[in-house]
């Protein structure tokens, strides 16, 4: 496998445009197996590897998929309600094929998933709110799944869940009577996510923490439907510009997805604004030190505070971000030290003493916004930075290697040789 080789201190400027976004797109994906009429989703980052995996379940399962750049065509029928161990272990989002099978077979087999590490990830709400369907479940080396009948409930989350909102959806769909999941997420992607199992026919209505699904013994039809634009990747390319003094344009992008962010950025004297379908950014003034911690939608979500620490590093004075959800998720805290960054982690907060320079070195991405934010340290700092274990990366970043390079960063994939000979 290779790694990144970045030089730091490049100015980003220019225009990049935004891909599909990673966590719409794989529910969505997921979905597809409830009906056997051909589904045609447009806008999809089809090269991320998590979704190369959940394209390859969907096969498993026996679905057809034809490729037409970002454009899928998804038909054929289900032949099997077991998830290839293999394939469903690399990705979290397998989960949501528990409650999609039971859906449609009445039984479902699926291994204990993958995804980040980032610390404790129970799926117990998965469980317990597809129980009270009518699931019963046995737990070995993978989670069988089986129902005789599945019924409406009143499902309380004891904290929000988008993965587990979306798994209950989806087997609610076909279960007798209304559900209604209370404290449940209601981000914009399991808002996309409600859009396209409506193109298709579901009778549901998701609004601020609550949703409500009204069940049907008949399967879905098919759909051409347009997958929403990515924030997380919006997010991501704005802090780039914003920790190198930059000054770039992000076609295909919206601010609404992520208004806590925008104004976290505002206040730290980032230059935000939308024009189009386009957004703006610049920061040529010296930032405001801030302090953040995560939240459910609409607050900033848990997967971007790695980005917001290294924000943090390059602004003179003391930072504080708070992770609320994954309080273990401060593994890649002392990666960033390899830089020299003055960043120290207590329980669930880290603490960034910030404004002083960072020096390259050799780095690993630990997971997948942990590997984002050690390319966004390599950009903002003096000389050369190698980051290994680039695969995490690639699970949520179409070509990233490239859209920097668009924008003027040095920044390129290499060889483990290659590495050896700088």
């Amino acid at each position: 496998m290779g790694k990144y080789k970045i030089i730091g201190g490049r100015t980003l400027q220019g225009k990049i445009r935004l891909h599909g976004a990673k966590n719409a797109a794989m529910p969505i994906l997921a979905a597809t197996i409830l009906t056997d009429e051909e589904v045609v989703l447009r806008n999809v980052p089809v090269w991320l590897n998590d979704v190369q995996v959940m394209m390859e379940i969907l096969q498993a399962l026996g679905k057809k998929i034809d490729v037409t750049d970002e454009q899928l065509v998804i038909s054929g029928s289900l032949q099997t309600h077991i998830v290839p161990p293999e394939l469903g272990n690399r990705i979290r989002y397998s989960l949501l094929f528990l409650g999609g099978l039971l859906n449609r077979l009445g039984k479902s087999s699926v291994p204990n998933p993958g995804g980040c590490n980032i610390g404790e990830r129970k799926f117990d709400l998965h469980i317990e709110g597809l129980e009270r369907l009518g699931g019963h479940f046995e737990f070995a080396e993978t989670i069988e799944a089986t129902s005789t009948e599945l019924k409406g409930n009143e499902i309380n989350f004891y904290l929000p869940t988008t993965s587990g909102t979306q798994n209950i959806i989806l087997g609610a769909l076909a279960a007798d009577g209304e559900t209604v999941l209370k404290n449940a997420n209601t981000r914009p992607e399991n808002m996309d996510f409600g859009d396209f199992l409506k193109s298709m026919g579901a009778d549901l209505e998701i609004r601020n923490r609550v949703v409500k699904v009204r069940g049907s013994k008949s399967p879905l039809h098919g759909t051409d439907y347009t997958i929403m634009n990515g924030p997380d990747e919006l997010v991501t390319y704005i802090i780039a510009a914003a920790i190198t003094g930059g000054e770039i344009k992000i076609e295909n992008a919206s601010l609404k997805y992520a208004p806590t962010d925008f104004r976290v950025l505002r206040d730290a004297g980032v230059e935000i604004f939308e024009w189009g379908n386009s957004v703006y950014v610049s920061a040529p003034h010296p930032l405001q030190p801030i302090d953040i911690f995560t939240t459910p939608y609409p607050g900033i979500n848990s997967d971007m505070q790695p980005l917001y620490s290294v924000l943090a590093s390059i602004i003179p004075g003391e930072s504080t971000v708070t992770d609320m959800r994954f309080t273990d998720r401060f593994q890649y805290v002392e990666e960033l030290k390899k830089f020299g960054m003055d960043i120290d982690a207590y329980g669930n907060c880290a603490v960034i003493r910030g404004g002083k320079p960072l020096q390259g070195g050799d780095v690993q991405a630990t997971d997948l916004r942990g590997g984002a934010a050690m390319v966004l340290a390599g950009l903002a700092a003096e000389g050369t930075t190698t980051i290994s274990n680039i695969y995490q990366i690639g699970r949520g970043y179409v070509n990233l290697s490239k859209m920097l390079r668009s924008l003027g960063a040095e920044i390129e994939e290499v060889g483990e040789e290659d590495v050896v000979d700088c």
